[in-house]
């Protein structure tokens, strides 16, 4: 049933991605030849209106075919109306950011949801410091303080402070606090974990910071969600950092099936926790997915500035056959992903 759950919630993150395409093409003028859900045979699909309907076998990804798209492989077409290269650039563009502006909503929908049950939410403001914190001062953190940023990572919401001190591990942080409404720079603070006695007399190695809770009133819930989306989309900044910087290790990649197993294990133990992961990677695909990479939307948006520049297309031949050189790379790294990922469940 889990695996069933993750498939369907594959589906829906594409259905939204494409969704967003399908109606900016609309609204453009642009006619829409086929929708689909899925590659490979059709299971089901439906014509209406001149448009073909169909949800397909592999539930891996989907597309919105428009006309003059690249069935007229840069010749005149007899009949321009309804082209896509016949739209306005403005429309074009619209049309090819569509598909990521429809994953970012969603994920920020998603998260609204998953935050709603909240009685309380966390804050980025220090409420206490443990006993024999050595950090503390005018040159050091204080209670009352709002963590604001660490290092180069901004602080969206109290997770954000767990990781930033995750990533800077082993040398001396640059902390930026609100206090007293001024933002205070506090330089090569030696923040690091300490043994610290707990109110039931045990000890426990922690940073020795205490953070506030504010009530979930409905505003509070709204803004936690902006800063959760923002906070998303500096993970995969980040991430994208530590992969270009040589930091990630092969087993940190995690692609369709090791993602599919995430979502399965998530179904079993939390649904809330789940569809709080399926925002994340909603809110991930809308930032990778503009990426000017072609194959991807962000690779053709690429094309459509340098139109802009040159005011003039490049031509239909030479973007495609870039547009396939960029689909057989990533088909390639969908397959070393899906590789790593299925060694990886087998070694359990």
């Amino acid at each position: 049933m889990s695996i069933l759950i993750a498939i369907l919630v594959f589906g829906l993150i594409v259905f939204i991605h494409e969704l967003g395409h399908f109606i900016a093409a609309k609204f453009s003028g642009v006619t829409v030849y086929r929708f689909s859900i899925g590659f490979g045979p059709a299971l089901i699909k439906k014509e209406f209106h001149g448009t073909l309907y169909a949800i397909r076998l592999l539930p891996l990804g989907g597309s919105v075919a428009m006309k003059g798209e690249y069935d007229d492989e840069g010749n005149e077409i007899e009949d321009p109306t309804g082209s896509f290269n016949n739209a306005k650039l403005s429309h074009r563009f619209l049309i090819a950011f569509a598909g990521s502006f429809m994953n970012f909503l969603m994920g920020f929908v998603l998260i609204v949801i998953t935050l709603w049950p909240a009685q309380a939410l966390p804050t980025r403001n220090i409420s206490g410091l443990a006993e024999g914190f050595p950090y503390g001062g005018e040159q050091g953190l204080q209670v009352g303080d709002e963590i604001l940023q660490v290092n180069d990572v901004h602080i969206f919401l109290y997770g954000d402070i767990a990781s930033a001190l995750q990533l800077g591990a082993g040398e001396p942080y640059d902390i930026t606090v609100r206090r007293d409404g001024k933002k205070v720079e506090l330089q090569d603070l030696p923040l690091e974990p300490q043994e610290y006695v707990q109110e039931d007399g045990t000890t426990a190695r922690h940073y020795g910071l205490q953070f506030a809770v504010e009530e979930a009133t409905v505003g509070n819930k709204l803004r936690y969600s902006v800063n959760n989306t923002g906070s998303f989309m500096q993970s995969v900044v980040l991430g994208l950092k530590q992969i270009f910087s040589g930091q990630v290790e092969r087993d940190d990649v995690m692609g369709t099936v090791g993602i599919a197993n995430e979502i399965s294990n998530r179904a079993k133990t939390s649904a809330l926790d789940m569809w709080y992961f399926v925002a994340f990677l909603s809110v991930n695909l809308s930032i990778m997915n503009l990426l000017p990479i072609p194959g991807l939307d962000g690779g053709k948006i690429l094309f459509l500035l340098i139109e802009l520049v040159r005011r003039k297309p490049v031509p239909a031949q030479y973007e495609g056959i870039v547009q396939v050189v960029g689909l057989v790379l990533i088909f390639g790294l969908f397959l070393f992903v899906t590789y790593n990922d299925i060694v990886r469940l087998i070694a359990g």
